[in-house]
């Protein structure tokens, strides 16, 4: 946008690129902005024709364009890190030169981490039980004090129709348990209380 270029066209051009080569993006600027609709409002159709691939596909424009950029690094280095980090190339960057002691153990790691993962098949994984979906608050954590830097968190428990607060080695019965002013509410399927799973 500094060279004069519309929001909107700058957009556009990051958008076909895939966002993340400035270099690739100013070409297409230069040998689009003179498209018609170029300086238009970028529409969902516009958006989803240019979906990114699915699966391991990577560019290999952006790996070319990383592996001389950055320097230091292989093609399949840098192809791997793309992949780890979904395609996004200042991530991938990041991912490397947080790893540049042992990139290859590091890779090594993430390929044995995907095929663990990918091995797993619906026998091994615990079967959810979509129930009805309806929830009670059975819990909430609180602050006692003027503001969150000093203070004292406590936390509030239902047991059976009474509200117990926890705070510390104290323990008793709150008599008015403050339900506006509570940072986090527990909640807990109805359907599921007092329940166990049989593979817990």
């Amino acid at each position: 946008m500094d060279m004069g270029f519309s929001f909107n066209g700058c957009k556009r051009a990051l958008i076909t690129v895939g966002g993340s080569d400035v270099q690739a993006a100013m070409n297409w600027i230069f040998e689009h902005n003179m498209d018609e609709d170029f300086n238009d409002p970028i529409s969902e159709e516009f958006t989803s024709t240019l979906a990114p691939p699915s699966g391991d596909a990577v560019d290999d424009g952006v790996v070319m364009s990383l592996t001389e950029n950055l320097g230091c690094f292989t093609a399949d280095q840098v192809r791997a890190a793309l992949k780890h980090t979904n395609g996004a190339a200042d991530r991938a960057a990041d991912w490397l030169f947080s790893h540049v002691d042992d990139v290859d153990s590091a890779i090594a790691a993430l390929k044995s981490k995907i095929n663990a993962t990918s091995s797993l098949t619906s026998e091994t994984l615990i079967p959810l039980d979509d129930g009805e979906g309806k929830y009670t608050m059975v819990g909430m954590i609180s602050h006692i004090g003027k503001h969150t830097g000093s203070g004292h968190y406590v936390a509030h428990l239902k047991r059976e129709n009474d509200w117990v607060i926890f705070n510390d080695e104290k323990v008793a019965i709150s008599a008015s348990p403050p339900f506006v002013h509570a940072y986090i509410y527990l909640f807990q399927r109805k359907d599921t209380i007092g329940v166990t799973h049989p593979q817990f």
